[in-house]
């Protein structure tokens, strides 16, 4: 049979399998069309492939295949999860779009940290820096992801603004919410469609007021919670026209505003903070290029960066890069919310208290029930929002000084560890010794290092009274070194030398101390974080009760309102003041005032507390509309004084930032590569000395 037979054979069988692959797949989609799944692939094809070409039509098409296939690996699975949920509220109505961002994020994020890593893998292989290149691997995948999402989160404002001008131009025209959300859910962007989609379908529903608190829950910032519900109180109320002309209109513009504001602000730090967080993690790949440099032209430098002193100016050099990251990433934090209480299916806190001597170790040192540092502790961790109980504080304050202090411990104990194995066994060299050792130098430290080991490990046992004399007599035995007085006094004294480091190198006191100043520290972070928290917290209660202001601001202009439908309004978009809100609606029918001034109490906030004086004076004595007739006003002084305080805000944050950043390249510089010079310096010169002084 020759080829041109062959090759027909092969063209009648390839169209064979072609037409029976057709017909296959021609009863696939009939199958699939009478099951009722055929709307199901349309969308997904019309997702990947409609208007698109046909590089974006596979692309799309191969993150959803990896989010499917990656979902099935154990240690990619908890990492994609744990993408999936930053992204949840953004993508949460789109499947296809959640599952395409979540796996463009998961694949930026371990592609840019293989490469770092394996970077740095070719550099040095050595033990320390393997484990810093893991640690900042951590560091770098957090930051990625967070960049990543912050991303999505601007693009989303963006296109929200878009949405709402949208909403206006329709409402304008027709009059009617359901029609204006609808008209702008089509002309907008993707993420801000499925909201606006979103919104429309609550209005539209049953069961909206469910529907709406389940959004609330899950709406991704503040805004989208805001233009939910002044949407729904027009739709439930109507719109009414004031000074400013529709009310639904008006709130609208003050809601851009906001939007406005906030991006403005983030845009701002943004520019203020670019490129900081890769500047502070930058020297990480710059403390082996200049050892390994330093070494090279300096041979005398090696044994500081291979003393302990070098060992400890790493560890140093890193744990100023780490604090300087987080510290970057608390002044770029932008995320409102960040420190609500998150729950969580593995307590493993309340695992260990379950065992009885963790128990009592933690409750010695609680402060006692009925005390005031017990009532500061509980406020504190009630303002901070943190949501844990009093005894998981202490466990964290516990854990973290004992992980601190052993940490200490470690490090004092390898410090010591690597300068008797220098002691031992690294190659001695002269201090007079400049440039690259040559192989014939090199071969001779050794040599001498051995001698020195040999003659170090029949020292042991011997008293100081009788350790010259003995190493005098040991040193003797060497034919060619007792031969030259000069050479035989410089060798005792090394070794002497050697004898009094290696007699010095044991665990001392005051190490101690410093281990235990060390865990105490961190006994305290936990308390600190609280504090920092209770703090930033404070920008979160001021939005929540600004948008109290504006939900009050659309009811008090409804005939027949209520204090109590208010209280229930102000329960249902709230996050912060939800538990004692939900108290209030609950006690108020026993008692208006009794449960308002139990509310003051339970959130002592002073913003919130005005609101409060005023519905008290509603309840009976002035009506609603006359009790906020101020809160124009106010609203627009808080605008105004928010303006104020963000751009104050911005100038700090990259005041500090700027400091903060560029702090590891400073540490660096000075700690690792100046220092070590004038260190080493001092030391050339004292053998120096010693030298001219022996002529």
């Amino acid at each position: 049979m020759n080829l041109t037979n062959i090759l027909i054979y092969i063209l009648i069988l390839s169209g064979f399998l072609f037409v029976v692959l057709l017909a296959v797949l021609k009863y696939i989609q009939r199958r699939n069309q009478q099951n009722g799944n055929a709307e199901i692939y349309k969308a997904y094809a019309d997702y990947i492939g409609s208007g698109k070409s046909k590089r974006i039509k596979q692309y799309n098409q191969f993150l959803q295949e990896s989010y499917h296939a990656y979902m099935r690996v154990p240690l990619l699975k908890q990492y994609i999860l744990r993408i999936r949920k930053q992204l949840q509220s953004i993508h949460s109505y789109d499947e296809f779009s959640m599952r395409r961002e979540t796996m463009k994020i998961v694949f930026a994020t371990i592609g840019i940290v293989a490469a770092f890593i394996l970077a740095l893998l070719l550099m040095n292989k050595d033990m320390t820096f393997m484990f810093m290149i893991a640690l900042t691997a951590l560091v770098m995948n957090g930051m990625l992801i967070d960049t990543f999402v912050n991303r999505v989160e601007n693009r989303l404002l963006h296109q929200l603004k878009s949405v709402m001008d949208d909403v206006r131009h329709s409402y304008q025209q027709h009059g009617m919410i359901e029609e204006a959300l609808h008209d702008a859910s089509e002309a907008s962007g993707h993420e801000a469609t499925l909201h606006a989609r979103k919104v429309y379908e609550i209005l539209v529903s049953s069961e909206p007021e469910k529907l709406l608190q389940n959004y609330y829950q899950a709406a991704p910032n503040r805004f989208l919670k805001a233009f939910a519900g002044i949407s729904y109180l027009v739709k439930e109320f109507g719109d009414k026209v004031v000074e400013e002309g529709s009310l639904y209109l008006s709130n609208m513009n003050k809601l851009t505003n906001e939007i406005n504001l906030e991006l403005l602000k983030r845009t701002r730090l943004g520019y203020m903070l670019k490129g900081l967080t890769v500047i502070s993690i930058a020297p990480i790949l710059f403390t082996k290029p200049i050892e390994l440099w330093a070494k090279n032209n300096f041979p005398i430098m090696e044994q500081f960066y291979d003393s302990k002193f070098g060992f400890f100016f790493k560890i140093l050099i890193f744990a100023v890069i780490l604090l300087s990251y987080v510290l970057l990433k608390k002044l770029q934090d932008q995320q409102e919310g960040t420190y609500q209480a998150k729950v969580r299916k593995i307590l493993w806190e309340q695992k260990l208290l379950e065992i009885r001597v963790t128990e009592w170790i933690v409750n010695r040192f609680m402060p006692q029930k009925r005390t005031t540092a017990r009532f500061r502790m509980h406020t504190l961790i009630k303002d901070a929002n943190a949501g844990i109980p009093l005894e998981w504080h202490y466990l964290h304050r516990l854990l973290l000084a004992i992980a601190l202090f052993v940490t200490m411990l470690f490090s004092f104990i390898t410090m010591h560890s690597i300068t008797i194995h220098n002691i031992l066994q690294a190659p001695t060299q002269s201090a007079t010794m400049f440039g690259e050792l040559s192989a014939e130098d090199l071969q001779k430290a050794r040599e001498t290092t051995a001698l020195d080991t040999h003659i170090l490990q029949q020292l042991e046992g011997i008293s100081p009274e009788m350790m010259q004399d003995r190493i005098m007599e040991l040193v003797n035995e060497n034919e060619d070194i007792a031969a030259n007085s000069s050479l035989f006094l410089t060798t005792v004294e090394r070794i002497e030398a050697k004898m009094s480091t290696l007699q010095s190198e044991y665990f001392k006191w005051y190490e101690l101390v410093i281990a235990i100043i060390a865990g105490y520290i961190g006994y305290q972070i936990p308390w600190w974080i609280l504090l920092f928290q209770k703090r930033v917290r404070y920008i979160d209660m001021q939005n929540e009760v600004d948008q109290f202001h504006t939900i009050i601001a659309m009811l008090s202009e409804i005939d027949r309102i209520s204090v109590d439908i208010i209280l229930e309004w102000m329960e249902r978009f709230s996050t912060i003041f939800r538990e004692p809100l939900h108290k209030a609606v609950l006690d108020f029918e026993s008692g208006a005032e009794r449960a308002l001034e139990q509310l003051k109490q339970d959130a002592p906030f002073v913003p919130l507390s005005r609101t409060i004086d005023k519905l008290i004076l509603s309840v009976e004595r002035i009506p609603i509309r006359e009790a906020f007739d101020d809160l124009e006003n106010e609203r627009n002084y808080n605008f105004e004084k928010r303006k104020q305080d963000y751009e104050r805000m911005i100038e700090t944050k990259s005041e500090w930032g700027r400091i903060i950043g560029f702090a590891p390249m400073t540490v660096l510089t000075f700690i690792y590569l100046v220092l070590p010079f004038i260190y080493m310096s001092f030391e050339q010169m004292s053998a120096y000395y010693e030298q001219l002084n022996k002529l």
